[in-house]
C-alpha cells in the first residue's frame, strides 16, 4: 500500500476523531452547566450542633455564633475588625457567617430576639 495514501487516511480519521471530541466536550458542558445551574450554596464554616448553643448556627472550629457576627455588625463592626476582635476566626469565616444570614435571616433574627428577651428577663426585679 502506498505510504502517502495511508498517511492522508490516518488524517482525515484523526480529523473525524477531533471533531467528535470537540462535539462531545460542547455536549458535556452543557450538562454541567445545567447540573449546576440551580445547586444551593453551601455554608462550609457553619455548623449547627444541639450539644453547642442549643442547635444555634456556629462558626466551625469556634463558639462564636452567626448572630454573634451579625449583632457586631450592627455596632458598627467590619468583617475585618470582626475576625481581628475573634482570632480564632478567619476572614472567610466572617463572611460566610454573613452569608448564611443573609440565606437564612428569619432564622438568625429569632435568635437575636431570643437572646434580646433572655437579657431582658434577667435584669427584671424578682419579686419576693
Amino acid at each position: 500500500m502506498n505510504t502517502a495514501i495511508e498517511a492522508d487516511r490516518i488524517y482525515v480519521e484523526l480529523g473525524a476523531i477531533r471533531q467528535e471530541l470537540s462535539l462531545l466536550k460542547s455536549w458535556l458542558t452543557q450538562i454541567v452547566r445545567t447540573d449546576t445551574q440551580n445547586v444551593p450554596v453551601a455554608h462550609p464554616y457553619i455548623v449547627r450542633d444541639l450539644q453547642m448553643h442549643q442547635g444555634e448556627p456556629t462558626i466551625r472550629g469556634s463558639s462564636v455564633t452567626v448572630r454573634t457576627v451579625i449583632e457586631r455588625t450592627r455596632l458598627g463592626d467590619t468583617p475585618a475588625q470582626i475576625a481581628e476582635a475573634f482570632p480564632v476566626l478567619t476572614l472567610a469565616q466572617v463572611h460566610d457567617a454573613l452569608g448564611y444570614y443573609y440565606d437564612h435571616p428569619d432564622e438568625i433574627e429569632g435568635f437575636i430576639h431570643e437572646n434580646r428577651e433572655a437579657l431582658w428577663q434577667m435584669t427584671l426585679p424578682t419579686s419576693s
